[in-house]
């Protein structure tokens, strides 16, 4: 089957970065760092982005601009570390075509239940590292299994599993995500990594910027 790839572009302050020795880097191709523009038309082969906007995940400033200008030209998934309802609807203001609820910053289970009853257009994205896959005591003791069961009961369509660990993919933990009716996207792996994951929902891949356009280019 024909990988799914979606690439994921991480913003701090309005520019792509990447990590580089557990650092945010500025993202550099042949010699130039580029800015949002830059990225974009390095990706004229995907018509589908996901964005890590880090200025709303770590401080709660979402960069509403980089976010229209995203979705100008490309359907957009936005992460912008939403704690709650009030986040998810910011995001769609924003311009989002479909907004990310992650475990890693959404602060009850209650604040998930209350972003479904604004939307349809909601991805779960489970951010699994070590073990945990979110600071919320109610939502870690569900665990991925129960999280991705309260996913199923409430309709949604796309799963995000991200693999947030500095380590191999952990394939153990995809394993307890239930099979069902919804479409699996991995975060996390490397690309020499995701021929070797197997789940039977799997519908494509979320990768790095710089995983995204070794793919493209080969």
């Amino acid at each position: 089957m024909e990988k799914n790839i979606i690439p994921s572009i991480s913003l701090i302050d309005d520019k792509p970065v990447v990590v580089t020795n557990g650092t945010y880097q500025p993202y550099v191709s042949n010699g130039k760092e580029l800015d949002l523009w830059g990225v974009m038309d390095e990706l004229s082969d995907f018509d589908k982005v996901h964005l890590l906007d880090l200025d709303g995940i770590e401080f709660n400033k979402p960069q509403t601009e980089s976010i229209r200008k995203i979705g100008s030209r490309k359907e957009v998934w936005v992460d912008i570390g939403a704690r709650g309802p009030e986040g998810i609807t910011d995001s769609f203001i924003a311009g989002a075509d479909k907004t990310v609820i992650a475990t890693k910053t959404i602060r009850s289970l209650k604040g998930i239940l209350e972003s479904i009853d604004l939307s349809d257009q909601l991805v779960l994205s489970i951010d699994y590292k070590d073990g945990l896959i979110s600071p919320s005591e109610e939502i870690k003791k569900m665990g991925v299994e129960g999280i991705v069961e309260l996913a199923l009961n409430k309709d949604f369509d796309e799963i995000i599993f991200a693999d947030l660990g500095e380590k191999r993919f952990d394939e153990r933990a995809l394993r307890s995500i239930p099979e069902g009716d919804y479409e699996l996207f991995i975060g996390g792996a490397s690309l020499d990594e995701i021929g070797y994951i197997h789940h039977g929902n799997i519908e494509g891949y979320i990768l790095g910027l710089r995983e995204a356009i070794r793919w493209q280019r080969n």
